[in-house]
């Protein structure tokens, strides 16, 4: 980072207590835990913590400069070491308008994705087809939020061609926000589904915010969206913008035919405007084709070869906890889908695990649905009933939500209170015969019954 004190001063309309204006920043840090010499500390407020209590640690440290929401007495504990000072009304927007004026700095050209389903595992896939033909950069891991993105886009250099950034919302507003900071020109939404319903309520008002993203687009900008999902096929036909589509359907600009699925992965024929080519992935599940396709569209969008758009999916890894397989040392095969979950992602994760494994006993080890409101124990239970008429051996539930799961069902069924019990149970049925699906909310932790199988 090249940025100077005055810079960050002007971008957050901060009110500039103490430093040297021309002192350069060398990074931001929200948290003392990392390395802060030099940088930017912004003191944050979260639910359970307030980053002003952490302002001593940081001057400690070596930070440059402090940005605090309130100016205590604290200070004079720094002295003479005192660091730069400066006061905003709230840290978190300083944050973002100070990322979004740095962002601002490079001719980059950002590309945002959002959706119920496939953010992540989309960015990485565009990320991997881009970076074969120049610099680029993409959120590191699931840093998707308003916190998040404005560190992503601080690593952000002039080497840098694109940069592909998952956008994830949970309330109402939020999307407003990271649109505002990071100013796409490409925009693609996965899917429309059942998240976040605590507080955007229904499906219509997550797709009333998800929507916001195209919307934003000027009319030279494209929009990439799965018309297979009834809402995005219809929003297709009314946005101003350019909009390029893909899925199944054979009526989009983007799709696949001659799918097959082996337990090397994924194979299809790609169809786009620019010609036809066969892809082979590294990975499984159903779902990952419209990731492929959902990225091979983007590329497109931005005048990637088909040749490159086949490597960089070929070369293209699995995430970690994303129907990971793993073999156990007893030979039992352990599908590892635990990042996250919610009712269709539930879905289409109980179906690919069942495909994948038509030899094995199948045990579904399934976790709460977090975020869904009002509307859990009717979601929780509709899956309950899903899951019931799959050929799976046994179905092993953890957390409480899942509570409201179990049906009349031929399939055994046993709810845990502890993983500790669960892990115990699990360890006396592994063997070469057997595959296990964990999916759940990650706060439920099941990686952790994973992590003690496996060794």
């Amino acid at each position: 980072m090249n940025i100077l004190l005055r810079e960050l001063v002007k971008s957050t309309k901060g009110k500039f207590i103490f430093g040297n204006p021309l002192q350069q920043i060398m990074g931001v840090s929200t948290d003392t835990r990392a390395p802060c010499k030099g940088m930017a500390f912004f003191a944050l407020k979260g639910k359970n913590y307030d980053g002003y209590e952490f302002i001593k640690k940081a001057a400690e440290k070596g930070a440059a400069v402090l940005i605090i929401s309130k100016l205590g007495n604290e200070l004079d504990e720094f002295f003479p070491n005192i660091p730069g000072v400066i006061v905003v009304g709230d840290t978190l927007q300083a944050l973002g308008d100070f990322a979004g004026y740095y962002r601002s700095k490079f001719p980059v050209i950002t590309i945002g994705i959002t959706g119920s389903n496939g953010k992540s595992t989309t960015k990485e896939m565009l990320a991997s087809i881009l970076s074969i033909e120049k610099p680029t950069l993409a959120n590191f891991g699931s840093y998707n939020n308003l916190v998040g993105v404005p560190l992503t886009l601080f690593e952000l250099n002039k080497e840098h061609q694109y940069c592909v950034l998952e956008l994830g919302i949970s309330v109402p507003g939020e999307i407003d926000r990271l649109i505002e900071i990071t100013s796409p020109k490409i925009c693609v939404i996965t899917n429309i589904g059942s998240t976040h319903l605590e507080y955007l309520k229904t499906i219509n008002g997550v797709f009333e915010e998800k929507r916001k993203l195209v919307d934003s687009l000027a009319k030279d900008e494209i929009a990439v969206l799965n018309i297979d999902d009834e809402y995005l096929n219809k929003l297709s036909g009314e946005l101003s913008c350019k909009v390029i589509t893909y899925g199944l359907n054979p009526t989009a600009d983007v799709h696949p035919t001659d799918i097959s699925m082996k337990e090397t992965g994924l194979k299809f024929t790609l169809h786009s405007p620019s010609g036809t080519i066969s892809l082979e992935l590294p990975v499984y599940g159903r779902f990952n084709i419209y990731n492929a396709l959902a990225a091979s569209a983007s590329a497109h969008a931005l005048g990637v070869s088909l040749e490159t758009i086949q490597k960089g999916l070929l070369q293209f890894k699995q995430l970690h906890m994303r129907m990971e397989i793993i073999k156990t040392p007893e030979g039992a095969i352990i599908v590892n889908d635990a990042y996250n979950a919610n009712p269709s992602s539930m879905r289409e994760a109980l179906e690919n695990f069942v495909q994948m494994y038509p030899d094995r006993q199948k045990i579904a080890v399934l976790g709460d649905m977090l975020e869904l409101g009002d509307s859990a124990k009717e979601e929780h239970a509709l899956l309950g009933e899903f899951t019931a008429r799959l050929p799976l051996f046994k179905i092993y539930l953890y957390g409480k939500k899942v509570k409201y799961f179990i049906v009349p069902s031929l399939t055994e069924t046993i709810y845990f209170e502890d993983q500790a019990a669960l892990t115990v149970k699990l360890k006396s049925e592994l063997n070469d015969s057997v595959a296990v699906l964990f999916k759940g909310s990650r706060a439920l932790e099941l990686e952790k019954i994973v992590e003690r199988l496996i060794v």
